[in-house]
């Protein structure tokens, strides 16, 4: 599986620093799991130089594209073959928009994001899947009517079994993109492969 995670904060804050962190350290364990990983972000940013260094890919959004960032980061996704792409944030969620045509997209929500969303009826999410922290954030999305319940990943939990369920909402999205449909949770658990995915999808 070809992943392309992107964030659009450039902020040094220290929660910016530690989404930093777990995006690499995301990114490092999918690519021991077969995957390849490149990480986007605008052109400075410190998460690029941290990919660099863990020997992931990059692909900065140059700030002299304002306007034309779509553009680059289409590109991104044609150059290394991107299979799917997990926006980590709003900014990046709005960019990762452009690609839909492309890849499936999988958004990252926080609790104070579903909490704005849920307050604003007329908002519509038009990813592919959406990941989540805990069930209750879901359930806050779902019974807004924002989301159907099973393109939504309730990834909490710490080391590799969060991880795998980082890898079955990449899966179910492909899948989905793929096909038109979604193909039972029980079928998308263990390593990516899309041909096993295509084939079990067809069914």
């Amino acid at each position: 599986m070809r992943i392309l995670h992107t964030i659009g904060r450039t902020a040094s804050a220290a929660p910016e620093n530690q989404l930093w962190g777990e995006i690499v350290a995301t990114g490092l364990w999918q690519r021991g799991q077969d995957a390849y990983v490149v990480i986007s972000a605008p052109t400075g940013a410190a998460i690029l130089e941290a990919a660099r260094s863990a020997g992931l890919g990059t692909a900065p959004v140059e700030a002299s594209f304002i306007g034309r960032e779509e553009s680059v980061l289409r590109a991104a996704v044609r150059r290394h073959g991107i299979e799917v792409i997990h926006a980590h944030d709003d900014d990046a969620g709005r960019l990762a928009m452009a690609c839909v045509d492309m890849c499936p997209v999988v958004r990252t929500l926080d609790a104070d994001e579903v909490a704005r969303l849920a307050e604003a009826p007329e908002t519509t999410l038009s990813f592919d899947h959406v990941i989540v922290g805990a069930a209750t954030v879901r359930d806050r999305l779902v019974k807004a009517a924002l989301i159907e319940r099973e393109h939504v990943t309730v990834a909490n939990g710490r080391g590799d079994a969060r991880l795998e369920r980082l890898l079955e909402a990449y899966e179910r999205a492909i899948v989905r993109s793929l096909t038109g449909r979604l193909i039972p949770a029980r079928f998308v658990g263990g390593p990516p492969s899309l041909r096993r995915l295509a084939a079990l999808a067809a069914e």
